[in-house]
């Protein structure tokens, strides 16, 4: 769906400032709103969503560290660039820890602010991008390795087929490697490349093989599991960076020497445990890799974990004698090598300190009664260490709780590797790490996350109630003036209690959508309770965005049992209207069962579809969004997903009167959606 031209609002209590500004962003193309102080720009946001608040410092009643506050509690999708004439460090340091993307002195120079502002939105639409790759890869993990059949009309698809065809019997670690990274090079014009497998003993990676710059020395290279690569490892998803200048999360973070573009991309490769990385830099052409190009590394990587788990390669053995010099060191992570029995055969310096105890000391005691544990958490962690030695699998446990010598509450990081056993039996490494400030500083950012929402829901719930608080005010005086006739008293009050379960009914329903982030739905649910998920996992975008959303299912979905993939696809197609109306408009959910048939109908008032759009919009990587932000799978993943179950999605658009998106889906009795 195309979006309109951004939406910038003007703040600024100098009339020639704003009709400069107003003057300077139309000529850009840009829609431009003023307001001439914080009380006109809080009724400008309420009105309207915008992209962009370019605020003055200094205004009178409202400064603008307070607009921009307001901002980040209210409307968290919403930039902000603040400009004054008395620029000072400490007032741009304090802008931007509240939240403003830019802090730019007066007087502002046009070319200056046109950069700003290009940047701003350049980020945004990064950020709403990534969303929009995250809901389209929920769905895609839904369909897994079948992913590839949405785009098995495509030479893409072809290659990826031979080469599972090559590498699904071969022995050769490396050989496989390099196959797979010639066949990136042929997906995406990648030039730059190189695979890295994670060793959960030694907490690093090693260079597997390579293409480009450098291959003598990334192959079999080392590299301990930080930067980028580490964050990867930790949030197991896949990382596009169209430009890592733009990138405010790694601008930071040195890049590597060989690197030509600011543009990569970076595949985790989980399965059944993490096996590693791929690498994906420097396009031929010298432009970003996009969404499409993340897509294609995606089934690259879901493939590789494919050859990872079914193939016959030699592993090497793990040369880990127990006087090794890595062991004695003064590492800042605790370790310990355990017998099957759970007592400590050899422990560093750093389990030392986290213990209190001298080597010779803590030589055949069970490590797990020293870390001052809980006994629930102390008979969970055996049960884990002996299971990892069983099923030679990895355990980890991220954040465990305990309390340390002098009572203080200290939260440790505890993984689990098997060893190979030898002639003495099994053994085990444990690693434990003190990540008490790391948990603090979460802790600190779950509340202020919870403050943020906090904020948010009561706007919400102001809104939600003000008007059948207003109407019960009203009948209660109604009643008061009719208090000596009963039969009105009675009336009046049946309509104030009417408004009081709708305010019970409000808050109930505001409290469940003040955590957006909720987990995926259940295996398996009602239909009517998938549809409300998704719904109101999206009303904080439709919130934002002034879409006003209403939904109205039979009382037979209630009863209808589904698989939850089908969430995947109510998400992504609210997504999608929503995407349609970015400035406000209506979004209408509703169901009917009829012949043997459900059928879920959304209805947009968006900007609608051509039927030039209509005849391409299931073909695979067509999108209608601009840039990065579109990848044009989201609409095939979702009828991939129905015709597991018989379904399909009907589209019926047109330019100016929006869209409607049915799901059709078989239904027969007794059973839910699929007849089952």
């Amino acid at each position: 769906m195309l979006r309109d031209q951004p939406l910038i609002l003007v703040v600024d209590d100098e009339p020639l400032i704003l009709n400069m500004a107003k003057e300077i962003l139309n000529s850009e193309g840009y829609q431009v709103e003023t307001a001439g102080d914080g009380k006109q720009a809080l009724e400008a946001l309420q009105t309207h969503s915008f992209d962009l608040v370019l605020t003055d410092m200094m205004m009178p009643d409202m400064t603008g560290m307070e607009l921009v506050r307001h901002l980040r509690q209210h409307h968290p999708g919403t930039l902000a660039i603040v400009f004054t004439g008395y620029a000072n460090y400490e007032d741009a340091v304090g802008a931007v820890k509240l939240g403003a993307f830019d802090y730019l002195p007066k007087p502002v120079q046009p070319e200056i602010l046109r950069h700003a502002i290009g940047r701003a939105l350049e980020y945004q639409r990064l950020v709403r991008a990534e969303k929009d790759l995250e809901t389209v890869f929920q769905g895609a993990e839904a369909l897994g390795w079948q992913a590839v059949e949405l785009v098995s009309t495509t030479k893409e698809a072809a290659a990826l087929n031979a080469l599972r065809e090559r590498t699904r019997e071969q022995e050769d670690l490396k050989e496989v490697g390099r196959q797979f990274l010639q066949v990136a090079q042929e997906l995406v014009q990648v030039t730059n490349s190189s695979i890295f497998l994670f060793d959960a003993v030694r907490g690093e990676f090693s260079g597997l093989a390579a293409v480009g710059p450098d291959v003598e020395v990334k192959v079999g290279e080392r590299i301990a599991a930080q930067g980028i690569m580490g964050y990867v490892a930790s949030h197991r998803r896949p990382l596009l960076v169209p430009d890592l200048r733009q990138d405010r999360q790694f601008a930071l973070l040195a890049r590597r020497p060989s690197y030509q573009t600011n543009s990569f991309m970076i595949i985790p490769l989980s399965g059944y445990k993490f096996w590693g990385v791929i690498n994906l830099a420097d396009r031929q052409d010298g432009m970003p890799f996009g969404a499409r190009d993340l897509f294609l590394g995606w089934l690259l990587g879901r493939l590789l974990v494919e050859v990872l788990e079914t193939g016959k390669f030699e592993e090497e053995e793990a040369d880990l004698p127990l006087s090794a010099p890595w062991i004695s060191k003064e590492l800042p992570v605790g370790l310990t090598f355990l017998d099957e029995n759970l007592a400590i055969i050899q422990s560093n310096p750093a389990m030392m300190q986290l213990v209190g105890l001298e080597e010779e000391t803590l030589a055949g005691r069970e490590i797990f009664t020293l870390l001052g544990l809980s006994a629930q958490d102390q008979e969970t962690l055996e049960a884990a260490f002996r299971k990892a030695i069983t099923t030679q699998e990895s355990q980890e446990f991220f954040s465990i709780k305990t309390i340390a010598r002098e009572n203080a509450v200290r939260y440790l990081g505890v993984r689990m590797v098997p060893l190979p056993a030898d002639k003495e039996g099994p053994r085990g490494l444990l690693l434990v790490n003190d990540v008490t400030e790391l948990e603090t500083l979460k802790q600190r950012l779950h509340l202020y996350e919870h403050l943020a929402i906090m904020g948010k829901l009561t706007l919400c719930v102001a809104h939600e109630l003000n008007n059948p608080l207003d109407g019960i005010r009203r009948y209660l005086s109604l009643a008061l003036m009719k208090k000596d006739d009963p039969k009105e008293v009675e009336r009046y009050l049946g309509e104030v209690q009417k408004g009081l379960q709708k305010m019970a009914t409000s808050i109930k329903s505001l409290m469940f959508s003040a955590n957006p982030y909720k987990a995926p739905p259940r295996a398996n649910d009602s239909l009517s309770n998938l549809l409300q998920d998704a719904i109101k996992i999206m009303m904080f975008q439709a919130s934002d965005q002034r879409v006003q959303v209403s939904f109205h299912p039979p009382v037979e979905f209630g009863n209808l049992m589904v698989e939850a993939d089908l969430y995947y696809v109510f998400i992504n197609i609210i997504k999608n209207a929503l995407q349609a109306m970015p400035h406000g408009g209506d979004l209408k959910v509703h169901g009917f069962l009829h012949n043997h048939q459900i059928e879920i109908a959304f209805e947009d008032t968006g900007a609608g579809l051509s039927s030039e759009e209509l005849d391409k919009i299931f073909q695979p990587f067509y999108s209608t969004k601009q840039g990065v932000q579109g990848l044009g799978l989201g609409l095939p993943i979702c009828q991939k997903i129905l015709d597991r179950y018989g379904g399909r999605l009907v589209v019926e658009s047109h330019p100016g009167r929006g869209t409607k998106m049915r799901v059709i889906l078989p239904h027969s009795e007794p059973g839910g959606a699929d007849g089952r």
